[in-house]
């Protein structure tokens, strides 16, 4: 069923403000949205973090008991490592690295 044309200029207006406040409520609720799903991407960030660092700290229990600095030299130097750019380069050709 099509909708009534305004005719007056009061029906315009009201007609207007009613488009604009259903704008403003679409808005809104982009807004949750779009903080929802902030939330929820660090969410997953965190653990992911989380999870990550556990595996590294069963694998290198003594990082355990480094300072911050002392486990971010130790992974510098891990990551930059002759087995650990081969591990890379094998990963990015595709083929399986083990």
């Amino acid at each position: 069923m099509p909708r009534k044309q305004p005719t007056t200029l009061e029906e315009c207006n009201a007609e207007l403000e009613l488009a604009q406040k259903q704008l403003r409520q679409y808005q809104n609720r982009e807004k949750m949205l779009t903080r929802k799903l902030n939330v929820e991407e660090r969410r997953i960030r965190t653990h992911r973090l989380c999870a990550r660092g556990g595996y590294l700290e069963s694998i290198v229990p003594e990082l355990i008991a480094m300072t911050d600095e002392e486990a971010k030299d130790y992974l510098y130097h891990a990551v930059h490592s002759e087995e650990a750019k081969a591990f890379l380069k094998k990963r990015a050709e595709g083929g399986t690295a083990k």
